[in-house]
Order: C-alpha cells, then structure tokens, then sequence
C-alpha cells in the first residue's frame, strides 16, 4: 500500500491519497478526483506536479498515515491547502462483481484492442520519487529476481519452472505438429533468410574474430559444465 502527496511547484501539498499501486499516485490518474482537485491539476499542470511516496505494510497503516497527514496540512474548507474532500481513511477495494465485469470486458476483442492501442507509444513519465519506490521494490522482491540468480539455487522456483515447461509440453507438441502452423513457419523462416537485413547480419558477424570469441565461448561453456574450470 502507498500513501502519496502533491504538491505544487514551490513543495505546497494540495492532495494526500492512498492507493494499492503505484500507478495510483501518477498525476496523470485522474479517475475519482473531485472537482478542486482537478481543477489544481489544470491550473499546475500534471507533469509540474511534485509527488511524495510513502510505502506502508497494510491497508490500516494506510489509512492511519492519510489521515495523519491530511490533519497536519489541512483541507481548505479547514484553513489549509489541501483540496481533500474527507478527512481520509476511506479506502474502497472493487467488489468481486465489479473484478468480475472488468475481466468480462478484457475477453471482448473491440474492448481490449481499443485498450491497448491508447496505450502504445505513450511513454510514462513517472515521477523520480515513484521511480525510487519501484525501483526498491524491484529490489526487495524475490518473485523479479532474474534467471540466472535464482535458477538452481532456489527449489520452490526450480519446481515452478519445470512444472510450467511440462505443463506446456502437450500444447507445445500440438502445435509444432500443426500442418498449417508448420507451413506457416517455413513462410517466415524463407522470408527472412532472403530478407536483405538477415545477409547484412550475417556478413557482419561472419568474420574471424567473431568466430574465436564464439568458439571461446562454447569451449567455457563445456569446461564448467564437465567441472574443469
């Protein structure tokens, strides 16, 4: 859980939220603003917008911490800066028909096709503080760990991995055996080995020096897995 602060250009707070992700504390997220509150948003600009992340354990510490803060800066109809409406702590996870009819809608093709085009191209621009938070996370969690660092030194994702590659096994097998999935590509392979960008690749990597590091490479590879080196 986050509980977010924005602020103004010169550090004024005029929002404190709380959300279950960090998408949530983007200024650019404006669904369930109030009205002063998107009117601030129109005024500063959202890339001007100045955002404070603080990361919590739970949901309580969540609304804890919200209402702290709103209590220390003030809304505006108190005296203060802050264009909350409540005083905080009001937090509302989606009901299980509402998950249900968000999934409804991401089985429709028009649905998931608009979704998805509004979305490319778009470059994120996260605020530094947000990127300090993912990045954190990213850190501490042991799920985004890569391949190689967890590969053969932790069970539960060894047992994990080789579950899913037997599990894909059947569909795997099927699909490979597909007449018009195989003719299709054979298409592709023949289409890029005479493509002009596949020779130019090729020709630059077709020297000697290439070829030693290559061969050096497989003889390393060889060496460690027979325990020589």
């Amino acid at each position: 859980m986050y509980v977010y602060i924005w602020k103004d250009a010169s550090g004024i707070p005029f929002y404190v939220g709380m959300g279950s992700t960090l998408g949530r504390t983007n200024p650019k997220s404006k669904r369930h603003r109030n009205k002063a509150c998107l009117a601030k948003l129109e005024e500063i600009g959202v890339d001007s917008v100045i955002v404070e992340i603080r990361s919590v354990a739970n949901d309580d510490a969540a609304k804890t911490l919200e209402q702290e803060l709103i209590a220390q800066y003030r809304r505006i109809k108190d005296g203060g800066t802050l264009t909350n409406i409540s005083k905080g702590g009001e937090f509302h996870f989606a009901s299980d028909e509402t998950k249900q009819k968000i999934a409804d809608l991401w089985k429709t093709d028009e649905y998931r096709e608009n979704t998805i085009s509004q979305r490319v191209g778009i470059k994120r621009n996260l605020p530094e503080s947000t990127k300090d938070v993912l990045r954190v996370n990213l850190a501490n969690n042991e799920a985004m760990k890569s391949w190689g660092e967890r590969n053969g030194k932790d069970p539960e994702f060894d047992a994990k991995r080789i579950a899913g590659i037997r599990a894909a096994q059947g569909k795997r097998r099927e699909k490979m055996s597909d007449p018009v999935a195989l003719a299709q590509r054979k298409e592709r392979l023949k289409a890029t080995m005479a493509s002009p960008e596949y020779a130019a690749k090729r020709a630059a990597y077709d020297t000697p020096e290439y070829r030693a590091k290559l061969a050096a490479a497989k003889k390393a590879y060889w060496d460690k897995r027979k325990g020589l080196i």
